[in-house]
This record gives C-alpha cells, structure tokens and sequence, in this order.
C-alpha cells in the first residue's frame, strides 16, 4: 500500500501489518546473497558430495573388516562336499544346475543356499537337507556320514 494514501489505517484483525511485512521481507532477503551461493555451488558442491560417497564406500571395502558370513556353517559343509567328490565350482554348479557365481556366494557364506539347489543336490549326490541348512548328518549315506565326521 502506497504511503500517500490518507486515511489509510491498517485493520486491526490483520496479523501481519505492513511493519511486521517489511521485517519478515528484510530477514528474508538479508539472507538472500547466503542462499545464492549456496545454490550457486550446488554443482560445484556435487563432486564434493561424491567424493564424500566414495570414501564412505572405500571404507567399507577395508581389508581389515571382516565380510559377515551369517551362513558361513552352510558354506563349510558345501566346500567340504565339492571337496569330497573332487570337483571345480564350475563342474560342480553345472551338477546341481546352478551359476557358478551363486555357488561362489554359497560358498562365502554371505548367501544361503537355496532351497532349488539344496534339493538339487539331494537328488544328485544323497545329501540331506537336514544336514545343508543344519548339519545334522544321520540322514546321510553312510560312506558321506563317515567322511564328514572323519574330517579334520
């Protein structure tokens, strides 16, 4: 409202007057050349962004950590049948018919043996599901039951 009005007043009812306005608009914009810059180097800021990704990343990748292995006792008892028949992970996925990168995961024990290819190996080579996800060997062949409790 242009100050030349006469007889001008501000209603009473309004909450925000012209004084309280023109604060709120000064704040606002004292902070204006702050939130330019900031916008500005938005995309400067980005590599910095990426860079602090990176680093979280590579952190993560220390050789000195240790890789969860939450099904590390499925892993040995797998090793220790592709062991005992004496075949490579590529032979003995191709058995079972699965990849040899799942069975290298398998193996790591950072993936749990699936339920496909632990009846997979059932039919193939007689181990029991008990003792995959288990170890329980008495459902074995006794020639595998004795090897596996053999063992070193």
């Amino acid at each position: 409202m242009p100050d030349h009005v006469e007889g001008y007043a501000e209603p009473s009812h309004n909450c925000f007057g012209r004084q309280r306005v023109n604060n709120l608009m000064d704040g606002f914009f004292a902070h204006t050349p702050h939130n330019a810059k900031l916008f500005s180097n938005r995309q400067a800021n980005s590599s910095a962004l990426r860079q602090l990704c990176w680093h979280g990343i590579m952190q993560g990748m220390d050789s000195k950590k240790e890789t969860p292995r939450p099904f590390a006792d499925i892993a040995e008892r797998l090793k220790w049948h592709r062991d005992t028949v004496g075949m490579k992970q590529e032979d003995y996925a191709k058995s079972i018919g699965a990849k040899r990168s799942a069975l290298s995961l398998w193996e790591a024990g950072t993936h749990r043996l699936s339920l496909n290819a632990a009846l997979d190996l059932r039919s193939k080579y007689g181990l029991s599901l008990d003792f995959m996800y288990e170890g329980i060997d008495d459902a074995l062949p006794m020639t595998l039951r004795n090897a596996w409790r053999d063992r070193p």
